[in-house]
């Protein structure tokens, strides 16, 4: 009976083996799944769009004559005079599902703000005594402080913000020097990168969710400050 039992108990121990294992692997390419989806997403490929032409902004909408382009960086810049509303620089090409990357230095005084706008559509606005054209659409936010690194549609819809975690931001920024930023915006899943880290990580369920629209880059008003851009590149996404 000893050998009887040992015959039948073979198959079984190894049947019993292989869901030990495949219980091992299962969390572990969940992990590795996830690891993936944390990931900077790289753009290279023959779809990758160059947004920067060394010395031209003719793929850009400019708005004055506050920005310019030298040596394959545009710059923003207010002057010596806080403007009283915001000025966006917009891409002449529009954009749904996409990956964008690009380098930004924001420099100035301590109320210096910017933001990378995707998806953005103009729309008439009004803020305190001034009306302007804004930009309704998602923000991704690079004013230092508790809103760095958020996700927005000031404009249009003002109570969406979802904030980075500021201990994480905090030590990733890097004030008045060059930060990476990355997103990628999926139908309604949007995904924030700092120097390489996901900060944001978020399902848009509002149906008024932009889809579509430009790349915009933000001087804001009441500040004295200049905003610098590089590296700017975006390629679809499925």
């Amino acid at each position: 009976m000893q050998n009887g039992y040992s015959a039948m108990s073979s198959p079984r121990k190894r049947a019993m083996s292989f869901l030990a294992a495949l219980s091992v692997a299962i969390p572990c390419l969940a992990l590795a799944q996830g690891d993936k989806e944390k990931a900077e997403p790289e753009l290279k490929g023959e779809e990758v769009i160059q947004l920067i032409k060394k010395d031209s902004l003719q793929g850009w909408k400019t708005p004055s004559d506050r920005w310019s382009i030298s040596e394959g960086v545009i710059v923003g810049d207010t002057g010596k005079v806080a403007l009283d509303a915001p000025e966006w620089l917009y891409t002449k090409q529009r954009f749904s599902d996409f990956t964008f990357t690009c380098e930004v230095r924001l420099t100035g005084d301590d109320k210096a703000n910017s933001g990378i706008y995707f998806r953005a559509n103009p729309i008439p606005f009004k803020w305190r005594k001034h009306s302007y054209e804004a930009a309704s659409g998602y923000e991704f936010d690079i004013v230092p402080g508790k809103h760095c690194g958020s996700l927005g549609d000031w404009y249009a819809r003002p109570k969406l913000r979802v904030f980075a975690e500021r201990e994480l931001v905090d030590r990733l920024w890097r004030k008045s020097d060059w930060n990476r930023l990355t997103i990628r915006a999926r139908g309604n899943h949007l995904e924030y990168w700092l120097n390489g880290e996901k900060v944001v990580d978020y399902h848009d369920k509002d149906p008024k969710g932009s889809r579509e629209g430009f790349i915009g880059l933000q001087i804001h008003d009441r500040a004295v400050m200049k905003v610098e851009m590089r590296n700017a590149r975006v390629a679809p996404v499925d």
